[in-house]
């Protein structure tokens, strides 16, 4: 678990880096130091079983004419953010790899003469497991929820790793220590003691060519996987291209020219005296399109090597295990997922199938009595539906490989509303039991969402609760939504809220916000935003796990919406808060109410004028003489008096509200003859 200091570094700098940064094309030798560093007690060893590899690779001759397939995993380290790709992103990664080490890439044959008659087939084939090492079914991909996607490390690796004698891993995040990628030779992870560092980590935007890989990039992991099979850098052991004295290094490839390193697409450059193979997939340029005749010797004789397991990889009674011994695929599940589980009348949902393996038919019932079946995989793969009616919906979903047909019903998965389902004003107290049918709680990261707790409160016994004291998902949002609101009427709608928060000792970015939508949840717009390091604590620090204990360790908010382009019959309000490793945050009386009805007036037709409206400090009210009232009251939204005003033979008083907290209020007036209210706000 990274230590508190580390968590700090970690959010200080992890934002302007992730923007900002150069990127490494790889970092193998950062890596390889960073490794020797944290365990210094295995680099004889390692150094040694690199020896033995090399003069073993140095003697032999690989066999030739059988094709290698090896089990791959894809491990996706990831805070619901984009590094968490697509199991299509992460196929165009395999595409790539089979295109690249089988010599099928179109572009090979822009390779320069000097080159051409070496470009070689490498002869080895990589698949996505179908079995785990329990033998359950899979589709080759975990994910995983971890802060330490933003560092990219070994501590990331040691999170989650496949036997690697059965697998060749394959970590992607979304830092990846400032390169590209890396991976570590065989001989430096030989032995038990650097086991857990076998494999491959992939920047996410560097792994394949579709989502949020790009094809000018996709050759990262041709490169990294090169290292994996005991490639070095054309200059020799090192990250640091355009170097001379590269010249006097070495990759111990016979038909590789010494280089000093490229970055340019320089094809006809002579660094080292001799013409370059810059269009090498080892090197850095933006131009790598082939493996030599000698690095597939190379790679294939520590594929062949039992130095870190890679002798099993491609054996059959492996492939057998991993279920990729045979081209057909496995049908093991079916499973989808939704763009929206919450919309509104006459919206549209796109779902998205997720079942495997190798699925071409799919059938889908939206439990609205519309079903559609097919093949067409742009048509029936990832189909939308529109909803006209409201309610819940069961959504089931037939997935089958031609042969075989497996069955997912997701029952109540799509809630469907009604423009005005939430009745108005609400007041929510959270004294009742919550969610309910009216709000919805989302907790991506699947750690310690909002709860309802009695250990603190503002009013009543309870509020609702993020434990962030104890979460380990940095930069994770969750979320508590309301229903629908009609306030197409409306000119003013205001959303009063009180929170509490202690920030640690080192204060942090946490982030409580509140958004609204005015489309039922398409889009969302922020209104309000407290922070760790401005306005969001309302207590002490301390590293302790906080809990309010009086009033005065919580502040009020209010937000006020005037724009009429977002006073609509699907107005909905969310409240959100991001984790940046500070405390826990409570929320609780929640008001949210509009300028839509006005008051009601007496028969007699009493009136009162009451402003300024909004007010910070004085409230004045005026109009016929205020003796005639039984009673003037100030109430909070839910009806609980706050100030009872003394009534004197006067046409005009002045209350003094300074004290009272940021929200709104209605002040209520009556006598025999009828009554007065009237809503106003205290900013």
């Amino acid at each position: 678990m990274m230590t508190l200091f580390r968590i700090l570094i970690l959010i200080c700098l992890s934002l302007p880096v992730l923007a900002q940064e150069e990127v490494k094309v790889c970092g193998l030798g950062d890596h390889m130091k960073e490794l020797f560093t944290k365990r210094p007690h295995t680099r004889a060893y390692a150094e040694q079983a690199d020896r033995s590899l090399e003069e073993w690779t140095q003697s032999r001759t690989s066999s030739s004419g059988s094709t290698y397939v090896i089990p791959v995993v894809f491990h996706i380290i990831h805070s619901n953010g984009p590094e968490n790709i697509s199991v299509e992103q992460i196929e165009s990664a395999i595409e790539t790899l089979n295109i690249d080490f089988r010599k099928l890439n179109e572009d090979v044959e822009n390779v320069i003469d000097d080159f051409i008659d070496i470009t070689a087939d490498i002869e080895i084939e990589f698949r996505l497991a179908q079995l785990d090492p329990q033998g359950n079914c899979t589709n080759g991909v975990t994910r995983t929820v971890n802060g330490l996607t933003y560092v990219g490390d070994s501590e990331m690796k040691e999170l989650i790793q496949w036997p690697r004698e059965k697998y060749l891993n394959i970590w992607v995040c979304a830092y990846a220590q400032g390169a590209a990628g890396y991976a570590l030779y065989p001989g430096s992870v030989s032995g038990p003691w650097n086991e857990d560092q076998d494999g491959i980590v992939l920047k996410h935007n560097y792994c394949g060519f579709l989502g949020t890989g790009s094809w000018s990039t996709r050759r990262t992991i041709t490169h990294e996987v090169g290292h994996w099979l005991n490639l070095r850098h054309l200059w020799g052991n090192s990250n640091d291209a355009n170097l001379e004295s590269n010249c006097d290094e070495d990759d111990n490839v016979t038909d590789t020219p010494n280089t000093t390193g490229w970055q340019s697409c320089a094809i006809y450059g002579e660094s080292c005296g001799s013409l370059d193979n810059v269009q090498n997939y080892m090197e850095y340029s933006g131009c790598r399109m082939m493996f030599t005749e000698g690095q597939k010797n190379r790679m294939r004789t520590a594929a062949e090597s039992s130095t870190s397991d890679r002798n099993n990889l491609w054996t059959q009674s492996n492939r057998e295990a991993t279920g990729t011994w045979s081209d057909e695929s496995i049908l093991c599940a079916a499973d989808f997922s939704a763009s929206r589980d919450v919309i509104c009348v006459g919206q549209e949902v796109q779902f998205f199938d997720h079942s495997f393996n190798g699925i071409v038919e799919w059938t889908w019932d939206f439990g609205d009595g519309t079903e559609i079946t097919g093949t067409d995989a742009e048509t029936f793969k990832n189909p939308t539906h529109t909803f006209t009616e409201p309610g819940n919906y069961t959504i089931t979903l037939d997935a089958g490989n031609g042969f075989d047909f497996l069955s997912e019903m997701k029952t109540n998965f799509i809630t469907v509303l009604a423009t005005d389902a939430e009745a108005q004003p609400l007041a929510q107290g959270f004294e009742e039991a919550f969610p309910g049918d009216n709000w919805w709680v989302y907790n991506p990261n699947g750690d310690e969402g909002w709860e309802v707790t009695s250990n603190a409160s503002y009013t009543g016994d309870k509020s609702i609760k993020l434990n962030n004291n104890s979460i380990n998902i940095f930069f994770g949002t969750d979320e508590f939504v309301t229903s629908t609101f009609d306030f197409s009427e409306a000119t003013e709608v205001y959303i009063s809220y009180k929170w509490a928060y202690a920030n640690r000792l080192v204060e942090t970015g946490d982030r409580l916000r509140v958004h609204i939508t005015y489309d039922c949840g398409i889009t969302w717009i922020l209104k309000e935003q407290h922070t760790g390091t401005t306005d969001l604590p309302t207590a002490p620090a301390t590293n302790q796990s906080f809990t309010p204990d009086s009033e005065s360790e919580w502040m009020s908010g209010l937000v006020v919406i005037d724009n009429p382009n977002q006073l609509t019959s699907g107005f909905r309000v969310k409240f959100s808060f991001l984790s940046m490793g500070g405390n826990n945050v409570y929320v609780d009386d929640i008001n949210i109410d509009s300028d839509a009805q006005v008051g009601i007036e007496a028969e007699a037709g009493i009136k009162i004028m009451v402003y300024p409206n909004p007010t910070t400090n004085v409230l004045n009210i005026s109009g016929q003489s205020l003796k005639d009232f039984d009673q003037i009251q100030i109430l909070d939204v839910r009806g609980a008096i706050i100030q009872t005003l003394r009534v004197a033979e006067r046409s005009k008083m002045a209350v003094d509200v300074s004290k009272m907290a940021s929200g709104l209020y209605v002040l209520h007036a009556h006598n025999s003859t009828g009554q007065f209210n009237q809503r106003f706000v205290v900013e």
